[in-house]
């Protein structure tokens, strides 16, 4: 029984295991993670500035919040191959959304909600006609089913996909070097 169990404990834990960084709050999904960093907050500040794809908002003593645009999930750092990533993921689609940094003493919270796709235009041909149509999708449309619950196999592949996306963009602690006498 014991055995029986832990087994069940493991693959419940396995099954589960990218849903640790979302947050399902009243038909809301939010994107959480803390990171742990020896940098200061100016300096963080300073990094987020120089990021391309993201705008800063509003700052406070201690809480950067803004807004990102253009950002296109990496399934292949997740893993995946195009063919296996759903087509909303996939990188002819990009994304926007809102986060907030709020920073203490050896560590920062990254926050994104708000997430939405820019939408793409999906063409097919056949019989020389065409059809198109708009694909655009929200973070909630992914992450939830018609009663407000998280999609079974969400978690398997878009969840890691999102994920690992998410924790490349908010993670600020990478530092590159920058030498010109190369």
């Amino acid at each position: 029984m014991k055995r029986l169990f832990l087994l069940f404990i493991l693959i419940s834990g396995f099954a589960f295991g990218q849903m640790e960084n979302f947050i399902v709050n009243d038909g809301q999904v939010q994107w959480q993670k803390v990171y742990e960093t020896n940098k200061t907050f100016d300096e963080i500040l300073k990094v987020v500035k120089n990021k391309n794809n993201i705008k800063i908002t509003e700052q406070a003593e201690n809480t950067i919040s803004g807004e990102f645009k253009g950002l296109i999930m990496n399934y292949r750092k997740a893993g995946h191959t195009y063919m296996g990533t759903p087509i909303v993921l996939n990188e002819t689609n990009k994304y926007y959304g809102l986060f907030k940094i709020e920073f203490k003493d050896g560590k920062y919270r990254a926050t994104i909600r708000n997430v939405a796709s820019e939408g793409m235009t999906m063409t097919m041909y056949g019989a020389g006609l065409g059809l198109g149509s708009d694909l655009d999708t929200t973070l909630e449309t992914m992450v939830l089913n018609k009663k407000g619950e998280v999609r079974k196999g969400f978690a398997k592949v878009a969840g890691k996909i999102i994920d690992v996306t998410f924790i490349d963009l908010m993670d600020f602690n990478k530092t590159e070097i920058n030498n010109d006498s190369w």
